[in-house]
């Protein structure tokens, strides 16, 4: 898993917006403000729109604002609405379908590690990056060895049954 350039632009965008105090931002400006070319920032904006995240207005006096409440709007979200289906590893992408699934033990792991992935960014929103409302920490279940089987399924491989 490894965060793009357009993902990074993107939340830099958005926080833009969540603490403006005016009502549209012009892309243009947008751009400017996180150093992104004009056209880059278009393209970011045209992904975000067809998210549902933000509206754009066109015309003169247009521009874009969040459409989504930032207290509401998940950095998990952003970032699949962005880049796309979240997947650590080409083997955890549910249309794949790796040779070595049923024997790898390395499986469970990639599981686990996208697992708590999703939920550390999904625990955390827009509003409490920018603004500071909260501290994110890691959910406790990931600090709890015996309970890696909880959320790294892997019942049906081989490699994780043994006797």
């Amino acid at each position: 898993m490894d965060i793009s350039r357009k993902a990074d632009y993107a939340l830099r965008i958005l926080s833009i917006l969540a603490t403006s105090e005016s009502d549209l931002l012009s892309v243009r400006v947008a751009a400017e403000q996180v150093d992104v070319p004009y056209s880059f920032a278009r393209s970011i904006q045209h992904g975000l729109a067809q998210a549902g995240i933000i509206e754009s207005l066109r015309g003169v006096h247009g521009g874009m604002r969040l459409k989504a409440d930032p207290s509401e709007l998940t950095i998990y979200q952003i970032l699949e609405a962005v880049q796309g289906p979240f997947a650590i590893n080409e083997c955890t992408v549910p249309e794949n379908e790796c040779p070595r699934k049923p024997s790898c033990c390395f499986h469970p792991l990639w599981l686990g590690a996208e697992a708590l992935m999703r939920d550390y960014l999904s625990s955390i929103t827009l509003a409490d990056v920018v603004t500071w409302g909260k501290f994110p920490a890691v959910d406790e279940k990931f600090t709890d060895r015996s309970a890696f089987m909880t959320y790294a399924d892997c019942s049906s491989l081989r490699a994780c049954t043994r006797p």
